[in-house]
């Protein structure tokens, strides 16, 4: 019989007394009972033990192991925070300037600081003898010290010495050792050591001591950490160069130093952010050559720390003697061509606890100076904009855009248009939108007190803004008013933000069409923000001054590559400039040999009438372009619809219009197309045109991010179905580059039913897609009248080999002209019909290749000789009907010629064809000569740029400052190696240069294969992703 165990328990006493249980008494790990039974017979006794089980009892934490008895950090019951507050609770604790604030500390010694970081550049006061090797230095006119040894660490945490003596014993050091915590890449090191009591200490405080030393204080008062020049130099370039933050520098070197934590690393985060800030400024004002000023750093004049381009018309610097008196046919030359934009990712945060902390030397490099622009800013009172142009988003946004908890949504910028140089004092921050009053202060601050005859302004929004420019500028302080009487001002549209404006916003504000600006595109901004937009992230959670500084070293160095850089691009541009211009020209002169002398002087008086005068009739329009059912006319109309909508009361769901999100995906449709076309082309250098597509992908993919975001509002549908075949796509191959990117527009959609699209917006795509067939037809018209009325020239005038050469690629070009609005018309058709069904669509036909023919080439040795054959002369229009209408008997039209309002045959379209084909052909060709001059000009002028630079540098070694001798070797020595590295690059720039251009292309040739090979290498063809 058994029982359960229990040590309180007594047996059970049972009516036989032959057997019996006896319980466990004992206290273990394991209970069990015994149980005995006797024999028969009584005379035996027998026991087994029964109900085995370990005991479930819980166990104390200290009874685990060894360590349970173990307490980290006992309670002595004294409580945290008396510990903490010690026995001056309640006193407020002493404030100390170099703690609290130590930039302002140090804002009054970094003269000081300047002139011991250039006393390096000389010989200094260090030995003959090198202290750690013992080798004997070079003793010249030029003295260098050891760099196998140098000022190095190598002691770990023993002494490290006296310093003043440049690694030498001091006879007479301080009796107290220093700690010290020396930051020398990749390592933290905790060393000490001594400061130098001896004589030499007379002239050498203890921030001295250390700046001779190669390292850089953290603090100006009893400094307990140090930086090494060179650690310094290294973090700088791998910021401004591949966006490396403070932090990440930081925790490369603490893991360099101690990975495993077995010791403890200081942590000097914030004070190398601060050393490096203060460094970088620094060495912004060495070589600005203001250490060698007799006025000081103080006496720094706004954007003087700016580095200049080398290249762009600087008066008294690159431009020559009498260069005001040159032919007005050639002042083009010394135009400065600007381009200016705004760039929304460079936010930066309020922080409301954040020091009064300004920039070091507000207005002295790329940002404005900050109190006048603040005070000017405080007057701004909102502009009322007379609305021309109505297809982008800029404006818009220019006083909407969010800005709670921002103290500035972006910052605004003025480059020079063709070489991408930031121009002094041309940044500022934006407040709220692109405000013109913003714009306006950092264009003007960029050019003021330059002297100037003509300036090009490109600028996304110049349709609007230009508008009262003028007038705006009279509310400006005199000094920074630009003298219209004097400087000749012009404004344009970048060539890929044009294609978002109207089209007759495009033709007028067109750079095409602006004397003097040759090919420039106006896109410098975007290529600067593209690198500037990797920094985004780290500078919006920085307080006013560390932001600005940051910015202007980036650009700093920005600046100095683009200049370095040009050794090699600009006799590369002037190569396919060449080539280009060549090809214009004869183009231009197949166009121009076809016309009558009368009918060619008409047409040049109407391009100088309207070039004096916009607003007269545009040379480069057709006709009719600003009326009709056209795409604009639409685009017009439901602009309007929308607007009385809103008046209504019927609001937007959202600020952009559904008409211009359609818009929006129209003109990527386009853009797309261009890439195509750039694709087929055959460039004379194959890099310059991947450059060319890379840019245009690039473009591509910021106008589609927000296409994607009014995708999501206007067409639910759509993202669903983008993400399906996002999932379907098989996930090894690369991403579909920007040409092959599904836009999925109403059109694109397997349904369009409730949900998928907000109510309306198929019919709206519908209109527009009817817009652009409507204006595909008149210009395929229009341009198969030019191509009729070229080739009767050529079959009449064109003999022999080289004229049919030259006739072919005139008409390879008018050809490629076709084809392009052909497609555009078939694409816009394939939309219609799949927005309406086919049944609908009988109005426009299918475009086949057998009907973009003219009416009259079924004959071409009768009617259309005939009719085109008359083109430019005096016959009255009466005889030139009636010719016309003598051959239509024979004739065997095609439907685009009586279609979407097409006409029969009129004489008038043929002429206005003509004209505008000839008056592209005559700006193209201009803008070309043009760019091959201006090239020509720029690259004397950094010639010419770099011989100042070198004379300004060797004035500069005389030094005016009354400073020690020693500070004065290093001024003068860095000097001369500035003036020699000018120098040395003006003589590699200019026999490079000196190549013939046969010469230059077959160099060119070399290196575009050489480079293609190295991208093929490293994995092929930019896919157009933006990085």
């Amino acid at each position: 019989m058994s029982a359960n165990s229990s040590p309180t328990r007594t047996p059970k006493r049972t009516h036989r007394q032959d057997s019996f249980v006896e319980y466990e008494q004992k206290v273990d790990d394991t209970t069990r009972d015994t149980e005995f039974h006797s024999s028969q017979d009584g005379r035996r006794v027998f026991s087994k033990t029964v109900n085995i089980q370990r005991k479930l009892r819980s166990l104390a934490p200290n009874e685990l192991d060894s360590l349970g008895e173990w307490t980290p950090l006992p309670d002595n019951g004294e409580g945290v925070a008396a510990e903490e507050s010690g026995d001056n609770v309640g006193e407020k604790r002493k404030r100390y300037e170099s703690s609290d604030d130590p930039m302002r500390a140090w804002r009054g010694l970094a003269p000081m600081f300047l002139d011991e970081i250039l006393r390096h550049e000389g010989p200094g006061d260090r030995p003959d003898v090198c202290a750690d090797c013992k080798k004997t230095l070079e003793t010249s006119s030029r003295r260098f010290r050891c760099k196998q040894c140098g000022c190095y660490i190598q002691s770990g945490k023993e002494v490290f010495g006296a310093l003043g003596h440049g690694g030498h014993a001091c006879p007479h050091p301080a009796p107290t050792p220093r700690s010290m915590v020396v930051l020398e890449f990749p390592h933290l090191h905790e060393i000490k050591f001594r400061y130098c009591a001896c004589d030499l200490s007379d002239r050498a405080n203890n921030l001295q001591q250390l700046l001779r030393n190669g390292w850089y204080p953290a603090s100006t008062v009893d400094p307990a950490t140090c930086v090494t020049f060179a650690t310094l130099e290294v973090f700088r370039l791998l910021n401004v160069v591949g966006g490396l933050t403070v932090l990440d520098f930081m925790r490369t070197m603490e893991s360099s130093t101690d990975a495993s934590g077995l010791s403890d690393v200081p942590d000097r985060h914030k004070v190398f952010g601060r050393v490096s800030r203060q460094f970088a400024f620094l060495q912004r004002l060495k070589r600005a050559g203001r250490a060698h000023d007799s006025g000081g750093m103080e006496a720094t004049s706004r954007g003087e720390c700016a580095v200049l381009c080398w290249a762009c018309p600087q008066e008294g610097i690159n431009l020559p003697d009498g260069w005001r008196d040159v032919a007005p046919e050639f002042q083009f030359l010394f135009m400065l061509i600007l381009a200016m934009d705004a760039n929304f990712r460079l936010r930066n945060r309020l922080r409301h606890n954040a020091l009064d902390d300004p920039p070091l030397g507000s207005g002295w490099g790329y940002a404005v100076e900050g109190a006048g622009y603040k005070k000017m800013i405080a007057k701004y009172v909102p502009e009322k904009d007379v609305t021309t142009c109505i297809a982008f988003a800029a404006l818009a946004q220019k006083e909407t855009r969010l800005t709670t908890g921002l103290r500035a949504s972006g910052v605004g910028a003025v480059v020079c248009a063709r070489h991408e140089l930031v121009r002094p004092q041309g940044m500022g921050d934006l407040q709220k939108g692109e405000r013109y009053i913003n714009m306006d202060y950092i264009l003007l601050a960029s050019v003021m007190g330059v002297t100037l005859l003509y300036l090009t302004i490109a600028y996304d929004i110049a349709c609007q803004w230009r508008i009262h420019f003028r007038k705006r500028c009279t509310n400006f302080p005199p000094a920074m008013q630009i003298d219209f009487e004097q400087t000749k001002v012009q404004f344009g549209l970048p060539v890929w933000h044009a294609t978002a404006h109207e089209r007759n916003c495009q033709v007028e504000n067109s750079l095409t069409y602006q004397n003097g600006v040759g090919r420039t595109d106006g896109e410098g901004t975007e290529r600067v923000w593209s690198r500037f937009n990797g920094a985004a992230t780290a500078t919006k959670e920085m307080n006013y001054g560390a932001r600005e500084d940051a910015l202007e070293d980036k650009v700093d160095h920005h600046n100095h590559e683009k200049n370095v850089g040009q050794g090699a691009n600009l006799p590369r541009k002037l190569l396919i400039a060449i080539d280009e211009r060549d090809r214009q020209v004869t183009a231009f002169a197949e166009v121009d040999g076809t016309l009558d002398a009368s009918l060619r002087a008409e047409w040049q008086e109407m391009i100088d009438t309207w070039t004096g005068d916009r607003t007269k009739k545009n040379p480069y329009q057709w006709n009719d372009e600003k009326s009709g059912s056209g795409e604009a006319a639409i685009r017009l109309a439901l602009a309007k619809e929308e607007l009385e909508e809103v008046e209504s009361g019927r609001s937007s769901v959202h600020k952009s219009s559904a008409s211009a999100f359609l818009v929006l995906g129209i003109q990527l449709e386009d853009h797309q197309d261009r890439i195509r076309r750039e694709l087929k082309g055959r460039p004379l250098l194959t890099t310059d045109r991947d450059e060319r597509v890379t840019d245009m992908r690039r473009t591509f993919h910021v106008k589609l991010k927000r296409f994607r975001r009014l995708q999501a509002i206007y067409m639910p549908g759509a993202v669903d179905q983008l993400q399906d075949a996002e999932e379907a796509r098989d996930s090894e191959l690369p991403p579909p580059l920007a040409e092959d990117i599904s836009l999925c527009l109403p059109s694109a959609l397997e349904s369009r039913g409730a949900g998928e699209c907000v109510e309306g917006l198929v019919e709206k795509e519908g209109r527009l897609r009817e817009g652009q067939m409507h204006d595909g037809l008149k210009n395929l018209r229009r341009r198969l009248h030019a191509k009729r009325h070229l080739i009767n020239f050529r079959d009449e005038h064109l003999v022999g080999q080289r004229g049919g050469t030259r006739a072919a690629t005139l008409m390879e070009r008018i050809t490629e002209n076709i084809n392009t609005t052909a497609t555009r018309y078939r694409r816009a058709r394939r939309a219609l019909i799949s927005l309406r069904g086919e049944e609908e669509c009988t109005a426009y036909h299918e475009l086949e290749d057998d009907d973009i023919r003219l009416d009259q080439e079924v004959d071409p040795d009768t009617a259309a000789r005939a009719r085109l054959g008359v083109v430019g002369t005096r016959m009255s229009k009466k005889d030139r009907k009636g010719r016309a209408m003598a051959s239509a008997s024979r004739r065997k039209m095609s439907w685009i010629w009586t279609e979407g309002g097409g006409p029969d045959a009129d004489e008038e379209e043929i002429v206005d064809a003509v004209r505008v084909e000839w008056s592209r052909a005559k700006a193209r060709r201009d803008r070309w000569v043009e760019e091959v001059d201006l090239l020509r000009e720029e690259m004397r002028r950094v010639i010419r740029f770099l011989e100042w630079r070198a004379m300004w540098w060797e004035q500069k070694r005389v030094v005016s400052r009354m400073v020690a001798e020693d500070i004065r070797a290093g001024l003068q020595a860095y000097a001369a190696r500035q003036a020699s590295f000018a120098r040395r690059l003006r003589f590699k720039f200019q026999a490079n240069w000196n190549t013939s251009a046969a010469v230059a292309v077959r160099q060119a040739l070399d290196d575009d294969d050489r480079l293609a090979g190295a991208r093929d290498e490293t994995g092929g063809e930019d896919d157009g992703a933006i990085v």
